[in-house]
Parts: structure tokens; C-alpha cells; sequence
């Protein structure tokens, strides 16, 4: 076997605990983000435009996705001795739910 397979073999203990604090915190900023927004205006809701539609579905999307990737993280489930590319997908899915939450802010910005 090659070096670069036994690294990619290790166990996730290590990469576990910082990925599950920066999903907290980002996932604790979008909700509270949706939950000021939702408030802002009792009057009338939250969602009146295509826009505000958008931007909503995309978090939406995003605390998905990140509640998906905290589920793959927390569970004890998968072959250990694939634990690298276990790892490994669950970084993707990590960095897809940051990417589809900060195109989500930033249309909140921009449209």
C-alpha cells in the first residue's frame, strides 16, 4: 500500500471536532440571520419578491446541507479502514453547504 493511501486511512478524530465547531457557527449565524429577517417586519411577511424567494431557498439549502454534513460527522457508522475518504466526501459536502450559504448572503446583498 501506498503512503499517500495510509494517510488518506487515518481515523476523522482529528478533523472532526473543528469541522463540527465551524458548522455550529456558521449554522448558528444563518438561523439567526433568517430568524432576524423574518421578524424585521411583522406587518408583512418575510418573503414578498422573487428575490427574497431566492435568497431564502438558498438558505434554506445551505442549513441543509450543513445539517447534513454535522449527521455525517457525528455518526459513528462507516468503514474505518476508508475512514480518509469518508473524510474526504464529507469535506466536499461541507464546502458545497459554505458555498450554497455564502452565495445566499450575498444575494441578500445584492438583489
Amino acid at each position: 500500500m501506498s503512503e499517500q493511501n495510509t494517510a488518506m486511512n487515518q481515523d476523522i478524530k482529528d478533523f472532526r471536532q473543528p469541522m463540527v465547531t465551524s458548522v455550529g457557527i456558521i449554522l448558528g449565524f444563518l438561523m439567526n440571520f433568517l430568524a432576524q429577517w423574518a421578524i424585521a417586519d411583522d406587518d408583512h411577511p418575510a418573503i414578498q419578491t422573487l428575490a427574497d424567494g431566492v435568497v431564502a431557498a438558498t438558505l434554506l439549502v445551505g442549513i441543509g446541507l450543513m445539517i447534513y454534513v454535522l449527521f455525517m460527522l457525528l455518526t459513528n457508522r462507516y468503514d474505518t479502514t476508508q475512514s480518509g475518504h469518508y473524510y474526504y466526501r464529507i469535506f466536499r459536502w461541507y464546502m458545497a453547504a459554505i458555498i450554497v450559504s455564502f452565495a445566499g448572503l450575498a444575494s441578500a446583498l445584492f438583489i
